[in-house]
């Protein structure tokens, strides 16, 4: 998997990193409640927290993505940014990984089949037409015309 330019072994295709990543996570969510209760109970200030918080996960990282995972990214505690982008191209690399081998087959068709997909996939995004109000020589019901000179076409 590619993250940030570097490269590491870690695939959500094999079991036994999909072991290793879900272990980290939880044991990355009971270290973080128990910073939480910590930074609680001690009254920590808040960038403290913030640091307490960022340590979990780079500790998080270097067991999923390997040991010293998190200082090739340049991961720091006091800079959680750098982290949250890492964190996002580990769930785009790992949707991009998922969609290469979850997407259908395409199927040979033949020209008929063709021309008939297109025809309908044509008529679905046509929107609707509208037409102009009628004259009022129109509304009384003749088509014609010399109709239009009848006494009860004039009085519309």
């Amino acid at each position: 998997m590619l993250i940030h330019g570097q490269e590491f072994d870690f695939s959500l295709l094999n079991a036994n990193d999909l072991d290793r990543l879900e272990d980290a996570l939880d044991e990355m969510t009971r270290e973080s409640e128990a910073e939480t209760a910590r930074c609680e109970r001690e009254n920590v200030r808040l960038g403290d927290r913030l640091r307490a918080q960022a340590r979990v996960s780079m500790r998080g990282l270097d067991k999923i993505l390997g040991a010293g995972a998190s200082a090739r990214l340049g991961l720091n505690e006091n800079d959680v940014s750098r982290l949250y982008d890492v964190l996002d191209e580990i769930t785009q690399a790992a949707a991009a990984e998922k969609a290469r081998y979850s997407r259908p087959v395409a199927v040979p068709q033949n020209r008929a089949q063709r021309r008939a997909e297109k025809r309908q996939k044509d008529k679905k995004h046509k929107p609707p037409v509208s037409y102009p109000g009628q004259p009022a020589a129109a509304q009384c019901g003749f088509s014609h015309r010399k109709h239009s000179t009848f006494p009860h076409c004039l009085s519309l």
